[in-house]
């Protein structure tokens, strides 16, 4: 059986996406697709794991953290 490539949205679908959703759903994929995190990670997150100064977002538990 051959490889089978993965379907991905081009640029232009995902801007009509994203522009079609608007309030708390619309904030979550944005945030999803311009982070690369996951939907348990975006959904997990507190106003307190966002550090506006900084532009970073603390993700507690991340998918692939080595655990120590």
């Amino acid at each position: 059986m051959g490889k089978r490539l993965p379907v991905v949205l081009t640029q232009v679908e995902v801007r009509g996406l994203l522009n079609a959703m608007s309030g708390t759903m619309g904030l979550v994929a944005a945030l999803l697709y311009g982070t690369g995190m996951c939907l348990l990670e975006g959904l997990r997150l507190w106003v307190k794991d966002v550090e506006f100064s900084r532009r970073e977002i603390v993700v507690a538990k991340a998918r692939g953290a080595s655990t120590g």
